[in-house]
């Protein structure tokens, strides 16, 4: 049996064991699952990943009937687009030598562990050209949540999954448009963990449970102790 881990950065993990120090392993949530579940750890998460982007990589990657899913839902701003060159994710980001901007730490923090090699995908967000695109952003971000956490949720009608929200709890979103509502509505809460709430919200509860300070993504002790509540969950 496998733990497919899936969804954007808050999902894909990183080496910071406390607060800006590194770690001799990688660990990402679907790591804990994995360990608690004694079976292994099939990381297809990645750093800017979107909802879309999500339900895409369910439908394209080659599964096993016995794998369980642990889906990191991303934030509703993001949308993927195809890019007319592909990225290389298995290049290391390097340090700042001058010393500016990020620091080491969270220039380095996502450097170690599993990657796509080539994606010929990459995340735009909608919500920075407002008066252009003429978007009523609140409406827009519930109606993306909620329909591809819909689409999700059927991809996985047959698997055991269970699903967090990586940023922000889409289910707190609220709506004035019935069909959006209808929506929400049927999306099932029995696998959804803390639907109100997100991963960045209990890492920015505690200074020391991020992995700089200029950085709000979870460390490792952040990861250990939102799983201990996860647990309490299963």
């Amino acid at each position: 049996m496998r733990l497919i881990n899936i969804g954007c950065s808050f999902s894909y993990g990183n080496q910071i064991s406390a607060y800006e120090t590194f770690a001799q392993e990688h660990l990402s949530p679907g790591t804990l699952l994995a360990e608690h579940l004694d079976c292994t750890e099939y990381n297809i998460a990645s750093p800017g990943l979107s909802l879309d982007g999500v339900l895409r990589r369910l439908y394209t990657f080659d599964f096993e009937d016995d794998d369980v899913f642990f889906v990191g839902l991303p934030p509703n701003v993001r949308l993927q687009y195809v890019s007319v060159k592909p990225r290389n994710q298995s290049k290391v980001r390097l340090s700042d030598p001058t010393g500016q901007g990020p620091t080491v730490y969270r220039r380095n923090a996502f450097n170690a562990g599993p990657k796509t090699p080539i994606d010929w995908f990459k995340t735009m967000r909608f919500d920075m050209d407002l008066e252009l695109r003429q978007m009523d952003l609140i409406e827009t971000t519930a109606y993306q949540s909620f329909f591809y956490i819909l689409l999700i949720q059927q991809c996985l009608a047959n698997k055991k999954y269970w699903m967090y929200n990586s940023v922000h709890g889409h289910m707190q979103q609220p709506t004035e448009i019935p069909e959006i509502q209808v929506l929400k509505d049927k999306i099932d809460l029995t696998h959804y963990y803390q639907p109100e709430y997100g991963l960045l919200d209990f890492a920015n509860s505690k200074e020391e449970y991020c992995v700089a300070q200029d950085d709000s993504h979870p460390n490792h002790v952040c990861y250990r102790e939102w799983f201990n509540g996860f647990v309490t969950f299963l």
